[in-house]
């Protein structure tokens, strides 16, 4: 059975992956920053997968350390990154402070993690590393902070996999359009601001309709099979048109 590690899995995507792969008998590593949320998770989850369940904020170094300590004797098949996001940081001017604070969160954090498991072989044959961006990174439709760090994230994929192929490790990144689950930003300003919500739909989505992570679904199995190998170093959008970028 396959060991999987998701990082960002208190919320959103994360949270809806480690539910899913849970449920179909995976080994889980679990890691999300908030305890109450991943407490919450914690329970959800079969007893082999609660062992490795984690509530820890790796934006400090300390508690990094402490995690990558924890799965030091693991051997991992998958990993997926969904940490990330804005965090309220929207101002165009954005200071250094703010910028390096968003480029570790989703970026350098993942990164590091990456770095980790591929430095001491902690993975079985044909690894799959997994990064979510947006399509706000090619659509600067975002927060600069957060557009410009979710950008730098295609090009860290891209790079990294010309770099891992030969060892048959494989690289991708993903680019969801808007979606909504469990405490992601969709479902929190549905339920803040609901005339806003219903605008962005009706103007910024062709299909009408605000997609589900169940949608990304098939997507995220392609990328952990064999047959997605080919697309390594890629990043594919998935978003039902909602972008205007010329990619795949």
């Amino acid at each position: 059975m396959k060991s999987i590690l998701i990082t960002g899995a208190s919320s959103g995507l994360g949270l809806f992956l480690s539910r899913f792969f849970n449920d179909i008998n995976y080994n889980l590593v679990t890691l999300g920053k908030d305890k109450t949320k991943i407490k919450k998770l914690k329970s959800y989850l079969k007893e082999k997968n609660k062992k490795y369940c984690f509530s820890y904020d790796v934006t400090i170094k300390k508690n990094l350390k402490k995690f990558l300590a924890k799965i030091k004797k693991i051997k991992f098949d998958v990993v997926i990154h969904c940490m990330g996001g804005g965090f309220g940081k929207k101002k165009p001017m954005i200071s250094q402070k703010d910028l390096n604070f968003l480029f570790n969160v989703n970026v350098s954090i993942s990164a590091e993690i990456n770095k980790e498991i591929v430095d001491k072989s902690l993975f079985n044959k044909n690894l799959k590393l997994i990064h979510v961006s947006s399509v706000a990174a090619i659509e600067s439709t975002a927060s600069v902070g957060y557009s410009m760090t979710k950008a730098s994230l295609i090009s860290y994929v891209k790079t990294l996999s010309k770099h891992l192929i030969k060892r048959n490790i494989f690289v991708h990144c993903v680019l969801p359009g808007a979606f909504e689950y469990e405490n992601n930003a969709f479902m929190r300003l549905k339920l803040k601001n609901r005339k806003i919500y219903n605008k962005f739909i009706k103007n910024k989505l062709p299909r009408k309709k605000i997609s589900k992570p169940e949608d990304l679904l098939g997507l995220f199995k392609l990328l952990i099979s064999e047959e997605g190998n080919i697309l390594t170093g890629s990043s594919i959008t998935a978003d039902y048109s909602e972008s205007n970028s010329f990619r795949i």
